[in-house]
Parts: structure tokens; sequence; C-alpha cells
């Protein structure tokens, strides 16, 4: 998964969306990814390469 969002962000121009919540409860900016309209997290997650977020801790394999 990190080598393809490193190969879909190094692919060209993308835009950083904002969401519903500026930052984490670290402070980190919460931003969607999206090229064309879509969505690369999205993309990760057709390609089966991630998952979406449903709270709590889980394990990833």
């Amino acid at each position: 998964a990190t080598r393809r969002l490193h190969q879909l962000v190094n692919a060209g121009p993308f835009t950083l969306q904002s969401i519903n919540r500026d930052e984490d409860r670290y402070g980190r900016k919460l931003r969607i990814l999206t090229r064309g309209g879509q969505s690369l997290g999205e993309l990760l997650v057709e390609e089966g390469l991630a998952r979406y977020y449903e709270g709590g801790r889980r394990s990833w394999c």
C-alpha cells in the first residue's frame, strides 16, 4: 500500500480536500488526496491495498 500510494502521489498533481474535522487529536491535519475527482485512498481500497476505517484498533493482518 505504501509503494502504491507513493506511485499515485508521484504520478502528477493532486488536490488536498478538507473533511468535516481539521485535525486529529494529535494535531495532524486531516485531508483527502484527490486527482480528477477520485480519492486516492478510495483507489487503494478498490485495489485491495487498504480498508475503510471503522473506528478503534484492529489487526491489519
